[in-house]
């Protein structure tokens, strides 16, 4: 795909300004064009002249007026600007016949990483721009996986990046002196618009945080045997909101086991355990989303726990798969500031199921995106395993759970 010509698109002039691809400048004019990624412009030099173009316009400013273009047409190709400096920025270029200027009009405003270390146990990515990082934790073999989307690599990044050509970008950034991290790799995994993974390898499974320092512009994660952060004390008469989910309920059965059984009743059967042993402590508040067989709709759910200011949203469910063989339990976080709570979670309760221990994942999950506090959705088994499903509906199993999401809790909010 990397490899395949610009595809060009015909579309209907807007504002006067007419539309071409900066690689139709560079082969028809025999211009060089140089991307500044830190001021989003693009440099046209001819033998002539030279044309500077800012995005965000319609109009660029020009060094002389001999870069023109005819006609009413306006192409637009989908491919980043070429680049002599090892960064790109995707857009597209602009000629304005009155002026003769070239600007760009970025896809996307991509953030620059101009750096990796390690420090007191923390693996710091310096960054310029605005970032959403994801990160997954996964197995076979361990390994913490940063994807940033909306990224690339500055053009100062590490004299130990490897450029393929212009169409990849890969390194390693070795670690010495740590038990367990070996190596940072890092690559462009995505283009178009462009995303750099880096890739934490693990001799072992082992626990982090992370943290996304906006105003230092440095995303840290920082790697911790209990990966609990410490969590500032609160007042002896702090009363916190807490948000228990019974997921899916009425009308929605939720996943169905292989016997029948379905997901919603075992999650407010959990639900209701949980509710019962955090109620004996005055310093918690209880909401629960539905207490009966009842379907609150998922903003019903996420919209309650922000009207309440809550502290803390959990949700119970179990799971399913096309593949019987699957088993085991799973805690899923949306926002970085849930992690913490997903990894005291995962302390506590997994253990607790005695089931295989699926990690800590992220994913865009309605209650824990929209929700505006720390919020965790566990997945406490597979229904479509059958050994899974007989041991999801005993009472010693659904008891066990609830006792370690309800420790979970408790030990989140340093009451235990």
């Amino acid at each position: 795909m990397l490899e395949a010509a610009p595809i060009i698109k015909q579309t209907t002039p807007q504002t006067a300004t007419t539309m071409v691809p900066l690689i139709f400048v560079k082969d028809n004019f025999g211009a060089d064009i140089v991307w500044d990624n830190k001021t989003k412009s693009a440099f046209i030099y001819t033998s002539k002249s030279d044309a500077g173009g800012t995005s965000g316009g319609t109009n660029g400013g020009a060094g002389g007026g001999d870069s023109t273009s005819g006609g009413g047409m306006i192409g637009v190709v989908d491919e980043e600007p070429p680049a002599t400096d090892g960064s790109t920025g995707g857009g597209h270029g602009s000629a304005d016949p009155g002026s003769g200027s070239i600007g760009t009009d970025p896809y996307t405003s991509l953030a620059s990483i101009h750096g990796i270390r390690f420090e007191n146990d923390t693996v710091i990515l310096s960054y310029e721009g605005t970032i959403e990082p994801v990160v997954t934790s996964l197995t076979g073999p361990d390994r913490i996986v940063v994807d940033v989307p909306k990224s690339d690599f500055a053009s100062d990044f590490g004299q130990n990046l490897v450029v393929n050509g212009a169409t990849a970008k890969s390194g390693t950034y070795p670690v010495a002196g740590h038990p367990v991290l070996t190596q940072v790799r890092y690559s462009l995994f995505q283009s178009n618009p462009n995303a750099l993974r880096f890739v934490l390898d693990l001799s072992t499974a082992y626990g982090y945080e992370v943290q996304n320092d906006a105003s230092a512009g440095e995303l840290k994660i920082r790697l911790s045997a209990d990966a609990v952060p410490p969590v500032t004390e609160a007042p002896q008469d702090k009363v916190y909101t807490v948000v228990l989910d019974a997921g899916h309920g009425g009308s929605d059965s939720g996943a169905i086991g292989v016997s029948g059984k379905y997901e919603k009743n075992f999650n407010l059967a959990v639900i209701l355990k949980v509710q019962a042993l955090l109620a004996t402590d005055p310093r918690i508040k209880l909401v629960m989303t539905r207490s009966g067989d009842t379907f609150p709709s998922l903003s019903d759910r996420y919209n309650l726990a922000n009207s309440l200011n809550a502290d803390l949203f959990l949700s119970v469910h179990a799971n399913s798969n096309t593949k019987s063989t699957v088993s085991g339990t799973e805690v899923y976080y949306t926002r970085a500031e849930s992690l913490a709570f997903a990894n005291v979670v995962k302390q506590y309760a997994t253990p607790a199921t005695g089931l295989a221990d699926r990690g800590v994942i992220q994913k865009s999950l309605a209650v824990t995106r929209e929700t505006k506090m720390p919020a965790v959705l566990f997945e406490a088994g597979y229904l479509s395993n059958a050994a899974e499903e007989k041991k999801l509906f005993t009472e010693d199993f659904q008891n066990r759970t609830a006792a370690g999401l309800a420790a979970a809790v408790k030990a989140y909010l340093k009451l235990a």
